[in-house]
Order: structure tokens, then C-alpha cells, then sequence
């Protein structure tokens, strides 16, 4: 948990609105002193932050976020810090990094522009479209020498605190039905991918998200007729577990998906006990987006481009989940 925002930051839901999707809150929270330097991890102030990174597949490359197969890498929940521009208004996109940097305008890391799908990284974003957990550690090389070479200027690497968000797993879980012991191997990398996190990156926070239900995209894919016919007629599968093995599949990737996110759980309580010998480094379970009801939502939250991926409206959200949980005590 990041500190000393809980009580002064306050969300009021005042609206931009989309066709089926919900409205989300102006950040409004205010402007704080700038805080002393920090000398803990567990003490971290926002304005403390002073570069962000992020590890995971196309969700955080931002892939069809705008309904094209285009990274919108500088709209990403996570790590993006554009505006929105054309979309809604020339506005900052709703992202961890533009929220941050209400607290220290200096920020550096967070990803810009558009990429073509498969890059490997963009700024300090390692993301990569189709990157399953076991890609991860070569994410964190990638992060580590961008930071040392395109942002060496920029970034004091072993002294500036860095929040690092790693999101992974879609991938994985939309293969785990055809594999014989998914979870092991999935709890095999994401230790490794951890430890090399500890050893390789100083001062680091880091956010470890648990992931939502994919079946849900299935449910809300089939309120629209045009999703129906690229998964029916069409025949797209990007996520073999969702489409082609039927209800069967999906109902084995939801039990598989509960047991990744218990693996998630685990690790991330292995790791935040090593914070008790260690003042610099800290991981922290973040798991508002496991929760999102994404058949509620619908279309709404859905790229137009595959039905698969999140939208624009559906990163403001998890955007939204992250920062509370950010400045919420785990468990709360």
C-alpha cells in the first residue's frame, strides 16, 4: 500500500459516458506538499514514484484498444501518458502514470504513441502482445537496459523508487485447458520472474495483479452480432479455451483461472514477507481487475476491432481499480 493519499483521495463520479459502459470519475484528488525523500518502501508517498514500468502481454501494450490491431502503449492503465486527443477531448488519458504525475510532474518511464503488435517494449513498457508468463524474464532484461541506456540520463537506476505493475496470464490461461498442469507451471515462472524482479531492479515497488474471468468476454461477445460471426463463421481464435473447446473449456479455464490467481496470492505474500528484511523492495497483491464484471458490461468494454480485447473504457477502469487498490490496505 502506498501512503498518506487514503483519506484526501476521493473520486466523484461526474462524468464521461460511452454506449454501454459506465461512466468514470475526473480525477480529483488533490495536490499534496512535496513529500520528504523516502527511505522505505512501505512508506511511499506518490510523489516518491519516480519512474514507472510495466511487464505483460497485449493488454499492457494496449493491443485494439482503439479498435484497430495497433498498441496504443501510451493509453495503457498502467504505465501510458498520453492524452486521449481525438477520442473524448485533448484530456490526459486515465492511467496510473498521468495520476502520478499530479504528484511529480518528473516522472519518466511511461510509455508514448502507438507500436505494431509483437515489439518488444516501448519505453520502459516490456509488454509484449502473445507474451505468456514464462516470457517475463526477458521483459525484465528489456526494462533494465532501457534504463540504462535510453533513459540513463534520465534516471538515477539504483537510487530513484520505481513502481513496477506486472499483469500476465490471459495468454496462458487461454491454452491452460489443452495443458496437463497449468498451474505448476505457471507458479514456476512467476517465482522466477519475482526473484529476478529482486535482483535485478533496486528500489522497487512492485503491483501484482490477479486476473479476471475470461469467460466473461465470451458472455459479452455474444450480445453483439458482430462478434458472434468472427468467432462462428469467421472462425478467429485468439484464445483456443474460450472458443474452440466449447462450454467445456471455458468452465476449465474459470477453475484454472481461481487456482492461477491462488498462485498469484501465494507468491505475492512469499514476496512482501521478504520486505521485512529488505527496505528497498516489496511486492503488494493488486486484485481490483479480478473482480471486473466484464458481462455486466458488455460491448462496452470490448475492442470493435476482435471482441477480445479491453477498450478504452475498460483500461480507464482498470485503471481506476488499480490506484484504490494502490492506496488501500491489502485485503480491504
Amino acid at each position: 500500500m502506498l501512503q498518506w493519499l487514503l483519506v484526501l483521495c476521493v473520486y466523484s463520479v461526474t462524468a464521461r459516458s460511452h454506449v454501454g459502459a459506465p461512466p468514470y470519475p475526473t480525477f480529483n484528488c488533490p495536490s499534496l506538499p512535496t513529500p520528504p525523500p523516502a527511505t522505505q518502501v512501505t512508506a511511499l508517498h506518490p510523489g516518491n514514484i519516480q519512474v514507472v514500468m510495466a511487464l505483460g502481454d497485449s493488454i499492457s501494450a494496449g493491443f485494439a484498444m482503439k479498435n484497430w490491431p495497433i498498441e496504443e502503449r501510451g493509453l495503457v492503465f498502467s504505465v501510458g501518458g498520453d492524452k486521449y486527443v481525438s477520442d473524448f477531448s485533448d484530456e490526459l488519458a486515465v492511467t496510473i502514470p498521468n495520476f502520478l504525475m499530479h504528484y511529480n510532474p518528473n516522472l519518466q518511464g511511461q510509455s508514448h504513441g502507438e507500436t505494431i503488435p509483437f515489439t518488444a517494449g516501448s519505453y520502459l513498457n516490456g509488454a509484449v502482445s502473445g507474451a505468456k508468463v514464462q516470457d517475463v524474464p526477458g521483459q525484465i532484461d528489456y526494462l533494465v537496459n532501457e534504463a540504462k541506456t535510453t533513459f540513463k540520463d534520465k534516471i538515477d537506476w539504483e537510487n530513484d523508487w520505481k513502481l513496477l505493475t506486472l499483469f500476465i496470464g490471459a495468454n496462458n490461461l487461454c491454452v491452460a485447458c489443452e495443458r496437463d498442469d497449468p498451474v505448476t507451471t505457471f507458479h514456476q515462472h512467476l517465482d522466477a520472474s519475482l526473484s529476478a524482479i529482486q535482483s535485478k531492479i533496486p528500489k522497487v515497488f512492485v503491483n501484482i495483479m490477479t486476473i479476471f474471468n475470461i469467460s466473461g468476454v465470451w458472455n459479452a461477445g455474444q450480445t453483439k452480432e458482430y462478434c458472434r460471426i468472427i468467432w462462428g463463421d469467421l472462425g478467429v481464435d485468439e484464445c483456443p479455451c474460450l472458443v474452440g473447446h466449447g462450454p467445456d473449456g471455458r468452465q476449465k479455464m474459470d477453475a484454472i483461472t481461481v487456482a492461477v490467481n491462488g498462485v498469484t496470492t501465494s507468491l505475492a505474500e512469499k514476496y512482501s514477507a521478504k520486505t521485512t528484511g529488505s527496505s528497498t523492495f516489496t511486492v503488494v497483491l493488486q486484485p481490483a481487475v479480478s473482480g471486473l464484471n466484464i458481462t455486466h458490461w458488455g460491448e462496452g468494454f470490448l475492442s470493435d476491432f476482435d471482441c477480445f480485447h479491453p477498450n478504452l473504457m475498460a483500461d480507464a477502469a482498470f485503471t481506476i481499480g488499480l490506484w484504490n487498490n494502490m492506496f488501500q490496505p491489502p485485503g480491504e
